[in-house]
């Protein structure tokens, strides 16, 4: 039987989740352009673009996770995963159209589960750390 007593919902905080995509989305492209800067400039070999993409994201998720939670006082961990997601899908939305292809990959799966726990684990710490 239910004990009468209803579950308090967490609301959604759009703004929140929209800046901190936006966030994200504005850190991929500034160091997507600085890391192109050191690759033409000669500072990075070629060989470490790959390697260089996968510090992009884990930053730009890094970014939307801690606006998610220095910006919400009390909110769950998982709000800033679903920045960093957002942030991703985003990009990788825009980069499909740009390109005219898409292609779902382990790798696609790997960056947006990557890119939530960065997101959650950053928002988490900060979002605690506020409330202690």
């Amino acid at each position: 039987m239910t004990s009468g007593k209803r579950r308090k919902r967490t609301k959604l905080p759009y703004k929140s989740l929209l800046y901190g995509m936006l966030i994200g989305v504005g850190a991929i492209l500034l160091l997507v352009l600085l890391l192109t800067l050191l690759v033409y400039l000669g500072w990075l070999p070629e060989t470490s673009v790959s390697i260089g993409n996968t510090v992009v994201k884990i930053l730009a998720a890094l970014a939307a996770g801690t606006y998610v939670g220095l910006s919400r006082r009390k909110s769950p961990w998982w709000f800033g995963g679903i920045a960093a997601v957002l942030s991703l899908v985003l990009v990788i939305a825009a980069m499909s159209l740009y390109l005219g292809a898409f292609r779902l990959t382990w790798n696609t799966f790997a960056d947006l589960l990557m890119s939530f726990a960065v997101g959650s684990a950053v928002s988490a710490l900060l979002t605690r750390q506020k409330t202690e």
